[in-house]
């Protein structure tokens, strides 16, 4: 379970959230939504661990998330930034570089199981062999999102993942996050798009 008991964060001296609350278990997906500017890829970072709130808590399992402990939960989860910047010039070597990393140890990567993910979201198999400098914008989302898909974590963190989409693949997108949740995994996105929200279990106004 993930827990926001009565968060507040304030940056740079302006208050983003304030008496946040709601809590999520296997099997949800949420959509945050909100004015620009309102602190929502902030409780993102704050999940993460890498923010600390100025009032309330956040716990998964029970644990706070805080600084001695938000490493060991890092690992339990997967983020996708809306802007991608992974230092990879190629397709193949952008899709394996999760799996080099230490929290990512024990997942093993198999091109095979990568295509399927791709078949359910509509990814062409020749993208494997592209630069990443080639790829749309909506591309690049829905290859990490699989990548995402591939990690199984139990917490998958997601900013904005639908924002270069169109509507039929914003639905695709949306139904692959339901499919990752009915297999035990939480979800949490940012985003704007009403079609994304209208399929998620719960949304969470900040």
């Amino acid at each position: 379970m993930l827990e926001i008991i009565n968060a507040s964060l304030k940056l740079g001296g302006k208050e983003l959230f304030k008496g946040l609350t709601f809590s999520l278990k296997e099997g949800d997906v949420v959509c945050i939504r909100g004015n620009s500017g309102c602190g929502k890829t902030t409780l993102l970072k704050a999940i993460l661990g890498f923010l600390p709130l100025d009032e309330g808590v956040i716990s998964c399992n029970g644990e706070p998330i805080n600084a001695d402990s938000a490493e060991v939960f890092r690992g339990m989860m997967t983020y996708i930034p809306q802007e991608l910047a992974l230092p990879s010039e190629n397709v193949a070597d952008m899709v394996k570089l999760p799996f080099t990393l230490k929290a990512n140890k024990e997942r093993k990567y198999s091109k095979l199981d990568l295509m399927k993910e791709w078949g359910k979201l509509n990814l062409s198999e020749d993208l494997y062999d592209k630069k990443v400098s080639q790829l749309s914008g909506g591309q690049r989302q829905r290859i990490m999102i699989s990548v995402s898909g591939m990690l199984g974590k139990l917490i998958i963190l997601a900013d904005e993942p639908t924002s270069a989409l169109d509507a039929e693949t914003s639905t695709l997108v949306a139904d692959y996050f339901q499919c990752l949740a009915a297999k035990g995994a939480i979800v949490v996105a940012v985003s704007h798009d009403n079609n994304f929200a209208n399929r998620c279990n719960m949304i969470v106004n900040i």
